[in-house]
């Protein structure tokens, strides 16, 4: 996978979101295990490239992270720039 390709980026900010999560204070224990499967799910769903991928898991995976974390602003900020990169959100 080329390092700057959209896939890249997104992989980027989902291992940034799942370092935030395990360090943060703020969020309950079991929205963290909640939240590491789906991230990891997303990661899986995202790999491939973008005409391979399965649209409506990706976004059902999204919405179910966004809905869990974005109280968490810092969180809410990493999903939203995804965005960005899986263009069909």
């Amino acid at each position: 996978m080329d390092d700057r390709s959209d896939e890249a980026y997104v992989g980027k900010l989902i291992e940034r979101s799942r370092l935030l999560i395990a360090l943060s204070d703020e969020i309950p224990v079991e929205t963290k295990l909640e939240t590491q499967p789906l991230l990891k799910e997303l990661e899986r769903l995202v790999a491939v490239p973008p005409a391979e991928q399965d649209e409506e898991r990706v976004r059902s995976t999204y919405a179910l992270l966004y809905t869990a974390l974005a109280d968490y602003a810092d969180l809410e900020a990493l999903l939203g720039a995804m965005k960005n990169f899986i263009h069909y959100l």
